[in-house]
Formats: structure tokens, sequence, C-alpha cells
């Protein structure tokens, strides 16, 4: 198994360490929460999607020619753009509770217990504040070693 040395910044003091039971609240706190990160990003590509542009120029243009009332558009944006916000968060919310059901419910039997494999957490001032799993790669060309990351999550705080 693969060890990291303490690495120490003026700022902020930091250790990885491997995962042990005790980090799971805290492991997938971190995971979850860093997941939650791409959803603004996600809803901005959304928003740039020449469908999602036609739909948020058409729809309510369409109801002005319909019913003559701009308020009544205004409020059909708000809701269009309510309704993307929902859409953009749904893959990530099932991606982490996918996560959660399958590999992350037991993070030992999943990475510890497996040869090759691990999970390190970054601590810093006693707290998990970064997680990344490693499983070997199936069949890497050549026959070389190589591993895969999984779960990389670090704080934000």
């Amino acid at each position: 198994m693969p060890r990291f040395e303490t690495q120490k910044s003026p700022m902020v003091p930091y250790h990885i360490r491997q995962y042990q039971d005790s980090d799971h609240k805290r492991v997938v706190d971190v995971f979850t929460k860093g997941m939650e990160e791409y959803i603004p990003s996600t809803f901005r590509h959304m928003l740039m999607l020449p469908r999602t542009l036609l739909l948020l120029l058409g729809v309510p243009l369409a109801l002005v020619l319909v019913s003559g009332s701009w308020i009544l558009a205004v409020i059909c944006i708000f809701f269009l753009l309510l309704l993307l916000r929902l859409l953009a968060r749904q893959p990530w919310k099932e991606y982490v509770a996918k996560c959660l059901q399958t590999d992350m419910v037991d993070i030992t039997k999943s990475y510890l217990n497996v040869h090759g494999a691990c999970f390190w957490v970054a601590e810093s001032g006693g707290q998990v504040v970064g997680i990344v799993a490693a499983q070997p790669v199936k069949d890497p060309p050549l026959g070389r070693k190589q591993l895969q990351l999984f779960r990389l999550s670090v704080s934000s705080q």
C-alpha cells in the first residue's frame, strides 16, 4: 500500500491517511457537498444550450401572443428557470444516492479489502476535508499497473 507523507503548508496543515470506519459520516458529508458544487455549473451549461434558449424565449413569447399578458410571460420564465434548476440538480442527486447505496455504504469492504485498492482521507485540524478512492485498472494497456481514481472530493472550506 502506498504511503504518503504528511504535508504542511504555512497556512493550513493537512495529513493524508487511510480511511477508518469512524470517518464514514464525515466522508459522506464531504462527498455529498462536493458533488453538489457541480449543480450551478450544470445549470449554467443548460442555460446556454440552444434548445433551452428557444424554450425560454419561445414559450413566454407564445404566451404573450395568445394571452396578451406580459405578467404571465414573466411568471412563465420564472417557473421555467426553477424547473431547469431542479433538472440540473437531479443527475447529481441520483449519482450521490447511487454511490451511497453501492461502494460507499461499506468503504472498507469496497476499497480496503480489495487487493491493490485504497481509500484515503485528507485531514486538517482533525477534520476530514478531502477524500479519494483508488482501484487497480482491470486490463491496463501493455500490462502496466494503473490505478483509477474514484469519489474525489475536497471540502470548499
